[in-house]
């Protein structure tokens, strides 16, 4: 899955990798940001992509017996994917639930 948030707008492609190791795309979501979603940073929009795709394509991505990879071109989100948290540390993320419309 790769996504990118503009200034105004995210994008969301979802791929798979077939046996010959090529990929191929599935989906390709799209839309502009709500007045509010205009006023969050570049990090929040990002993570907003993300939750947008796992959200627009819940019924392709669940009970998948694969990891999904998340590819996205913001440098700063690394952190998250990189940083460990024991099993019995709980962390809350605050999820954002604007969708787009």
């Amino acid at each position: 899955m790769e996504t990118d948030a503009l200034d105004y707008a995210l994008t969301a492609i979802l791929s798979i990798v077939n046996d010959d190791n090529k990929v191929h795309s599935v989906a390709f979501h799209s839309c502009t940001f709500t007045v509010a979603e205009l006023n969050y940073n570049t990090h929040n929009k990002e993570f907003l992509a993300i939750f947008e795709a796992f959200k627009i394509w819940q019924h392709y991505l669940e009970d998948l017996a694969y990891f999904i990879n998340v590819v996205t071109d913001y440098t700063n989100l690394e952190y998250f994917s990189t940083t460990k948290v024991e099993a019995s540390t709980v962390v809350q993320v605050p999820l954002l639930v604007q969708s787009c419309h």
